[in-house]
């Protein structure tokens, strides 16, 4: 960390840190640079413009950010960080670890797609991904070390112990005296067991796990996710050019936290009953699922991030538009119109595929989904009220 107390993937300035170094990253050649500090330099280069009449520009130097990946170690009670970028080539997205790449680049390269190579930390904080914190190594290696330090708890002391069965809808099915017992009457992997025991996964094969003998139903509400769910949506905060923003009680079309906000209620969307609900504020909430699949993977309440269809503006300025929602259900995904459903649900009811009517807002805000904002007008209404004014 530096004297402000930050990480140096948090400072975007151009401005070299000491004794920071700048390398090309391995096949991106004059697109991207990678410091020993861990820091991502996007090269200035010719760019083609996304607009109707082409043409290209040249695009300016700049430190690109990288994403935080939180898990919580529950043996110890810490958070475990790993930086990731995202670098584009040739019309393709490529996803990597900082470590990773800071390694290769300026330690001894290695087959970035042999995923039994780790890169692991001196100090343990994947937010310090200076070369000198960096160390190869493999899971054995790691998990050693970790069980020495009481980073974690040994695989063999805990298949040892007592473990009840629950089936997806947290009832108990059976107590068994070890995980070596449940795997060998269920037929199940004792170790993907332990691991939902552990908190490193939530479900296996369809069942909750947990240690000891019970009886009582499981609370499947206070099942929480491995990552850090964020309670604001920063990507739509910068789009809109929100510098600063109340977070202790942030607008609804940016508020991700699953806690219920003043005056919001809740319906199912028609169609997604028991998968999704919008409430009266335009928000949308993803329910608390088991995944389909194979693997029947256990996903936790959360709030969807809204996808605003930003439009030019009088002065060339993006402005925002409609908002959608992404829902899933039986494997296929769809947009939904999120303004439309809280007028449907909140206001009346109306023919939702009647692509004739469309939802305006009484104070000219689109953002502003409060069910009471809304209007819901036949197409040709806005021309009227253009000739009106004209």
């Amino acid at each position: 960390m530096n004297a402000k107390g930050i990480f140096p993937y948090q400072n975007i300035a151009l401005t070299n840190l000491p004794g920071e170094k700048w390398k090309d990253i391995p096949d991106f050649e004059g697109l991207y640079k990678i410091s020993n500090y861990g820091r991502v330099k996007s090269m200035p280069r010719e760019r083609v413009m996304n607009s109707p009449h082409g043409g290209v520009y040249m695009s300016k130097e700049m430190i690109r950010k990288s994403k935080l990946d939180v898990k919580l170690n529950k043996t110890i009670g810490q958070n475990l960080y790993t930086l990731l970028i995202t670098l584009y080539r040739d019309g393709m997205t490529f996803h990597f670890s900082v470590a990773r790449l800071v390694y290769y680049t300026f330690g001894k390269p290695f087959d970035l797609e042999d995923h039994t190579i780790y890169i692991s930390y001196k100090d343990h904080d994947g937010r310090n991904v200076h070369i000198s914190n960096l160390v190869k190594s493999d899971i054995q290696t790691i998990k050693l070390l970790s069980y020495e330090e009481g980073r974690a708890v040994s695989h063999l002391s805990v298949l040892s112990k007592p473990v009840t069965q629950f089936d997806a809808a947290g009832n108990p099915i059976e107590s068994f005296a070890s995980m070596y017992e449940a795997g060998k009457k269920t037929g199940l992997n004792e170790r993907n067991i332990a691991a939902v025991v552990s908190g490193t996964d939530h479900m296996y094969k369809g069942f909750f796990w947990k240690a000891g003998i019970h009886t009582r139903k499981l609370n499947l509400s206070k099942i929480s996710r491995n990552t850090e769910q964020e309670r604001i949506n920063t990507g739509l905060q910068k789009r809109l050019g929100l510098k600063k923003i109340d977070r202790t009680s942030p607008p609804a079309y940016l508020n991700l936290s699953t806690q219920t906000m003043k005056g919001e209620r809740w319906l199912d969307v028609p169609g997604y009953e028991g998968l999704y609900q919008v409430s009266s504020l335009g928000r949308v909430k993803a329910l608390q699922k088991i995944s389909e699949g194979k693997q029947q993977k256990w996903m936790p309440e959360r709030i969807q991030r809204l996808t605003i269809d930003f439009r030019p503006g009088p002065k060339g300025k993006e402005i925002p538009g409609s908002a959608f929602a992404c829902m899933a259900s039986n494997g296929v995904k769809k947009l939904v119109s999120v303004p439309r459903l809280v007028y449907y649900l909140f206001v009346r009811k109306f023919d939702l595929a009647d692509s004739s009517t469309r939802v305006y807002y009484k104070d000219g805000n689109s953002l502003n989904l409060h069910y009471k904002n809304l209007m819901l007008k036949r197409g040709v209404w806005s021309f009227k009220k253009v000739r009106e004014r004209e």
